[in-house]
């Protein structure tokens, strides 16, 4: 889809972020990246507001019992997992004396599952939910706890530490706390980089390049010399619909100026880049691509494995890769080409790469455009919150849980794992096991399953500990390509409120969608100025004005 993404730069420390993609329900061993489904509106609304009177007292482990937990976990359903036989949640549930009732669901269908148990009498005792479109929605109803007198310095100061009051406070619903901001992981930023085959540009006597106008002679040129080989591609988060997944186009798009779905100020006046005269003139850049053979011809329908094994295959020049996947990506194509050199045999593996340079890819930011400028769509602080269900048996407890989950020991196993298995420190350094797990089994040595990163309440805004140590070189090197772009802008309309954006910003996307795709196909440009006027006219000239109220409220005006 055409989505937007948060970035931010590392000034500190390369730092940053794990895993944006641990936003739907962590990342870890265990899972992988992918967008969510769209909303499924509720039958019916959720219940009463439950506010608890009294703020958590004492540690949640301090309790007899263990707590049940019912969790809804985003799994890729594909990869082996049981988490009756996860060591790493047993040791959680151990520590905070809880129990967790995991009900797995495939990540891709994580936002549709929970909208509809929030409709229902089954809602997860802890959720992770969006922000922008259904937090803000389901919170006025009374589906989550009011934490709003229970979160403070005294009473839960690991959660203070985490999250600043400034941020609460844009966090807040209706001048209410309902919810626990969270980022995933340390940083926020632009976490994509525009990838291509190394060897392949060494082969064409060309260098990386840094504008629209080499990159596309680039694609031609990869094209007219190797005409079995894909010059760009892109692919699917939903399956059976008509939508791009991620920031398959981000460098295209940003190359004009422009980055979809993004809202504009200026001086107090809003728009959105969606109906910016420039998004007319990138889509016809991009149609134009297209038409050349310069575009995978399956962008719209493929899915990310068969996009994977077209880069594996040598069949992929260039694409948009979420930031962590490149390490992956560079070995599985050399162990290719080292068996098809019949130096490797058919099922032999190499050993981790991820310590050493990048043998067959290379990664760059934002292209710029004509005027030397370029866009790339960084996020908001938040994207996401974790809120209690107000259908929690014991909200005061439960609240206790994720702040006793959130002291600094208790964060080094939910994220980390098991100190000595998973990770050790050495030298005062923490180093992370990369070859604990069967990469088929997706199980240790004693058969057990260990999903780090998998069972995280609110890992907070300010980082995860020890985290920039445990980036090897790749990681590290990919790492900062995304968070160093230069060209990231943030959303105008972070944090505003507009009744009509959280209401009709799904649908609005949907059509966009749709028709940008039908426009990169071939379809007539005039489709873009028929939707510009469905835009306003199904809501969006509302919001917009929404979002200027909302703006000349918060800035005094």
């Amino acid at each position: 889809m055409f989505q937007q993404r948060k970035k931010k730069s590392i000034g500190m420390a390369s730092a940053a972020v794990l895993i944006g993609t641990l936003a739907i329900a962590g990342c870890g061993n265990n899972n992988t990246e992918g967008g969510a489904s769209p909303s499924a509106e509720p039958q019916t609304s959720p219940p009463a507001s439950a506010s608890a009177s009294a703020a958590p007292s004492g540690s949640a482990a301090a309790s007899t019992e263990p707590y049940t937990l019912k969790w809804l976990k985003a799994q890729d359903i594909s990869v082996p997992y049981d988490p009756e036989n996860d060591v790493v949640k047993q040791a959680i549930e151990q520590k905070l004396n809880i129990k967790i009732d995991a009900e797995m669901v495939d990540v891709q269908q994580y936002k549709t599952k929970l909208n509809l148990k929030m409709s229902s009498e089954d809602i997860p005792d802890v959720v992770r939910i969006d922000f922008a479109d259904d937090f803000q929605k389901y919170a006025p109803l009374g589906a989550f706890v009011d934490l709003t007198d229970l979160i403070n310095e005294q009473d839960t100061p690991n959660i203070m530490r985490e999250v600043s009051p400034e941020v609460f406070e844009q966090a807040k619903v209706n001048g209410r706390i309902y919810g626990i901001p969270y980022q995933g992981g340390p940083g926020a930023g632009y976490r994509w980089d525009l990838v291509m085959r190394k060897d392949y540009i060494e082969a064409a006597g060309a260098t990386v390049p840094k504008t629209l106008d080499e990159y596309y002679n680039l694609l031609k040129q990869i094209k007219a010399e190797r005409p079995d080989v894909i010059p760009l591609g892109g692919y699917t988060a939903q399956i059976g619909q008509v939508k791009f997944a991620n920031n398959s186009f981000d460098h295209i798009f940003g190359a004009f100026g422009v980055t979809p779905g993004f809202f504009t100020e200026q001086d107090g006046k809003f728009s959105n880049y969606d109906i910016d005269p420039r998004m007319k003139d990138a889509l016809l850049f991009l149609q134009k691509m297209y038409k050349e053979g310069l575009i995978d011809k399956e962008f719209a329908t493929i899915k990310e494995e068969q996009l994977r094994a077209k880069l594996y295959s040598g069949k992929l020049f260039s694409w948009m890769g979420w930031w962590s996947t490149a390490n992956d990506y560079d070995t599985q194509i050399e162990t290719n080409e080292l068996i098809k050199a019949k130096q490797l045999g058919a099922n032999d593996k190499l050993p981790d790469q991820s310590g050493e340079p990048f043998k067959y890819l290379a990664l760059t930011d934002s292209l710029t455009g004509a005027d030397g400028k370029a866009v790339a769509p960084m996020g908001a602080p938040f994207s996401q919150m974790t809120a209690i269900s107000a259908k929690t048996k014991d909200p005061k407890r439960v609240l206790a849980i994720i702040e006793d989950s959130l002291s600094l020991e208790n964060q080094m196993l939910t994220v980390w794992g098991i100190e000595g298995e998973d990770y050790k420190i050495e030298n005062d350094k923490m180093v992370t096991a990369t070859d604990l797990l069967d990469p088929t089994t997706k199980q240790d040595k004693d058969g057990h399953y260990r999903g780090t990163q998998s069972y995280l309440f609110a890992p907070g805004l300010n980082g995860w500990p020890r985290y920039l140590e445990s980036l090897p070189l790749r990681f590290s090197e990919s790492l900062d390509v995304a968070i160093n772009n230069p060209y990231q802008i943030t959303d105008a309309s972070n944090y505003l409120d507009s009744p009509t954006k959280v209401a009709k910003l799904v649908e609005l996307n949907t059509m966009r969608d749709s028709v940008f795709t039908q426009i990169i196909m071939g379809g007539d440009i005039k489709k873009f100025d028929e939707f510009v006027e469905k835009w306003k006219a199904q809501g969006g000239t509302q919001i917009l004005s929404e979002l200027e109220a909302s703006f000349q409220q918060k800035v005094g005006k």
